[in-house]
């Protein structure tokens, strides 16, 4: 049994007893965590993007946007796909609409009723494909790109970013990596410890603390809603895409009220903060960059 502390108490020495002391340290070290959270929150500058912070929609279309900024700061390449084809059958169904009004004009409303029924038709359907395009194919996709690297050999990222709000609290980190990951690779983690296993979820991560004091009564830490969730997937492969060196997956989540205030702004530099942590435990970090003497290739 470990020997007892005593505690000058007015005078008097008294026992602190061995059970309490990593609970007086756990105190001591989330108090110290979030003096350091203030002290840098305070240093950054005032918000400049207001958003109605009781209006989830626009709060999910300005942090993704930031998501956005922030990874092509990362010198990643978002992918033209998805703005192709939303322009493509925008500007389908404007023409569209436009040439049926134009032909409305030079004859006679009995005479175009055909033509026009074909517009109508015609722009309903266009109007359904991309619906349906956002709903089952990009499932809200917020970014999709690529970023090319040479770390003693040419290497591409290969990254992709969903995102989600919630009135429920943020759950805990998931990390899964393939077990065809590579160990040996100089950007990649470490493997799963089962290799048969077809991947390896690590429940929590260190770096990815969403806990908030609680009020339940019983001294437990819980976090309350809502929430700005994210999915991301990682691939990095070499040999123009032949060789898969690693390849994860994130999902994690932040309780909306740490990242804007009670006025409605946006602390980008504290949400930035929080996507250079994530992207560093999913694999893709400015810091895994820099620890290898590669360039990146534009």
């Amino acid at each position: 049994m470990a020997p007892r502390k005593l505690v000058n108490n007015g005078g008097q020495n008294t026992e602190l007893a061995p059970a309490l002391e990593p609970i007086i340290k756990s105190s001591i070290d989330k108090e110290k965590e979030d003096v350091s959270v203030i002290s840098t929150l305070a240093t950054d500058p005032l918000p400049t993007i207001k958003v109605n912070n009781a209006n989830l929609g626009e709060v999910k279309a300005a942090l993704d946007e930031i998501v956005k900024q922030h990874l092509q700061n990362q010198s990643f390449t978002p992918s033209l796909l998805h703005p192709t084809v939303h322009l493509s059958l925008g500007y389908s169904s404007v023409i569209l609409a436009l040439s049926s009004v134009l032909y409305s004009l030079k004859v006679d409303f009995e005479d175009s009723k055909p033509i026009l029924w074909i517009a109508v038709v015609g722009y309903t359907i266009l109007q359904v494909v991309l619906w349906a395009w956002k709903k089952w194919i990009e499932k809200g996709e917020v970014f999709k790109g690529k970023r090319r690297r040479m770390v003693k050999r040419i290497e591409t990222d290969h990254i992709q970013i969903l995102s989600s709000t919630s009135l429920d609290s943020p759950s805990q980190p998931q990390l899964t990596i393939s077990p065809h990951t590579r160990p040996s690779s100089p950007t990649s983690v470490p493997t799963s410890p089962n290799p048969s296993s077809p991947s390896s979820t690590i429940p929590t991560l260190p770096t990815t603390n969403l806990s908030s004091p609680s009020s339940d009564g019983h001294g437990s830490e819980m976090t309350v809603g809502p929430s700005y969730n994210l999915q991301l997937t990682l691939s990095i492969t070499s040999n123009n895409g032949k060789s898969l060196i690693h390849k994860s997956r994130l999902i994690v989540g932040k309780l909306i009220g740490e990242l804007i205030d009670e006025d409605g702004g946006i602390e980008k530099n504290e949400f930035e903060r929080w996507l250079n942590t994530v992207l560093d435990d999913l694999g893709a970090g400015a810091n895994g960059e820099d620890e290898f003497e590669g360039n990146k290739i534009e």
